[in-house]
């Protein structure tokens, strides 16, 4: 169990920061410890008579096991009372009953419309609505989001507010809007995103499909949420171990590239210039995506699975082949790919859709233990919170992802304090498909637009017969 007096200068800046203001984000880099400085503020706001309660939400996985497993890691937190508001309904509404007798409330972000719905009829001297920790406010980045637009309807009730994140703009400034809508109660930019919008972006396309901040207002912007927000300073974050991205490209066997060809002249042409960029993620992301892994969903989903070439299982057999035992995770984007992966290496443990927490929080325990030497993540299960740098330091991505906040943090997942190694992150590339596209918007930074257009001008060049 560790001590208070281990925690780092820079936490105790971020601790004071939230224990002094009712409105605070934090910004802190993945494996910055923000967990443990805000359980340390609501430990200080209880200790202090402030608050009697915090109500915790965050990523399911990191709600049922960062958070207890934070708690129990340090001497000064360890005997807060707490619960997890956690399977069926009438389970979570047993423990919701609860609350005025604990002093923290914990719960997956995808049970907000749910909690919401319970508790907005309390009274207002409810002890429930005196700190709200919202964990990746990213998470919230949608304004259209109906998890959103629920927390924002009861955010006045709650005495504090405070978000915490490692990408506060994963895509653009626009993502800032509705987080610091619910931790401001609408105070600093107003309740409607569509007004907001108006008055500081400016339309990419005549239906309005996709916007993008005006350059002239990127500074106020950021003025404004600075007045709210906490970040780390350069050379506070303790040295990270060097990391290095291994981009590998695979070519796809002829008949497989014909039929990729053939799909991608028939989806794309059914674009219409004056929104292709709003159109091509969706269309890429299915049909295209699936055939550069290797495969293709017929109309029935999973169940009907047509293969179509065996180049990046081929790859991932030489690579885990090549490490000779060396611990790995192998990110996957599809369940198609997890059934590769099982196809490969046998009953692999993974961390996505399907998991029980009681088996995620065992695969987590057995990777960092060394006793798991293949592990298999979804960045949408495993991307967030959780802490996989004692178990190894290789990751393996079989196709790059759309996601740049998926892309960052799931990385993070390894390389973060406490990893002695050298990270070593391979990704796989089918040359000549929306691999490229996908490499491009995550590995090179390029904005949506700019990615789109180098595919474009790729796919005006002549392809080889």
């Amino acid at each position: 169990m560790r001590k208070k007096s281990e925690l780092r200068g820079y936490q105790d800046r971020v601790i004071k920061h939230l224990y002094e203001n009712d409105e605070a984000l934090a910004v802190l880099k993945m494996g910055a410890g923000k967990t443990v400085s805000t359980l340390t503020a609501i430990r200080e706001l209880i200790d202090e008579g402030e608050i009697r309660h915090a109500l915790v939400i965050a990523p399911k996985r990191v709600a049922t096991i960062v958070w207890p497993a934070e708690i129990a890691n340090w001497e000064h937190t360890y005997k807060l009372a707490y619960s997890v508001l956690e399977g069926p309904p009438t389970a979570r509404m047993s423990r919701l009953r609860g609350a005025k007798e604990r002093r923290l409330t914990i719960m997956g972000i995808d049970n907000v419309q749910w909690l919401v719905k319970e508790i907005e009829k309390w009274p207002a001297d409810h002890p429930i609505w005196d700190c709200l920790v919202i964990d990746e406010t990213s998470k919230l980045k949608d304004p259209t989001s109906k998890r959103a637009k629920a927390l924002a309807r009861i955010a006045g009730k709650f005495k504090m507010r405070w978000g915490l994140t490692g990408t506060p703009r994963p895509n653009s400034l626009m993502d800032l809007f509705t987080p610091l809508k619910i931790i401001t109660d609408g105070r600093l930019w107003g309740k409607s995103f569509y007004k907001w919008r108006q008055l500081n972006c400016q339309a990419l396309d005549y239906h309005g499909y996709q916007w993008k901040v005006m350059e002239h207002r990127e500074a106020q912007i950021l003025a404004d949420a600075a007045t709210v927000s906490i970040a780390l300073g350069e050379g506070e974050m303790p040295d990270l171990p060097d990391i290095s991205i291994l981009v590998d490209e695979v070519k796809l066997p002829d008949d497989a590239r014909h039929a990729y060809r053939d799909m991608e002249a028939k989806l794309l042409a059914k674009l219409e210039s004056t929104n292709v960029l709003a159109k091509t993620q969706a269309v890429a992301t299915g049909k295209l995506a699936q055939m550069a892994n290797g495969f293709l969903y017929g109309d029935e989903g999973v169940v009907d699975t047509h293969p179509l070439h065996d180049e990046k299982a081929d790859w991932l057999s030489e690579l885990v082949e090549d490490l000779d035992g060396e611990p790995i995770i192998l990110v996957y984007e599809y369940q198609a790919d997890l059934a590769l992966i099982r196809r490969l290496f046998g009953d692999v443990p993974y961390l996505g859709s399907g998991v029980s927490d009681k088996q995620a929080q065992q695969s987590v325990d057995d990777w960092n233990a060394g006793k798991t030497p293949i592990l298999a993540l979804h960045p949408a299960s495993g991307g967030h919170g959780l802490n996989l740098q004692y178990g190894g330091s290789r990751m393996a991505w079989i196709a790059p992802t759309w996601s740049a906040e998926f892309w960052d943090q799931t990385i993070a997942r390894i390389h973060r304090p406490g990893q002695p190694a050298h990270v070593m992150v391979h990704v796989c590339v089918a040359a000549g498909t929306v691999d490229e596209l996908k490499r491009m918007r995550v590995i090179e930074k390029l904005s949506g637009q700019k990615a789109f257009e180098r595919y474009l001008a790729s796919l005006a060049r002549p392809k080889a017969a």
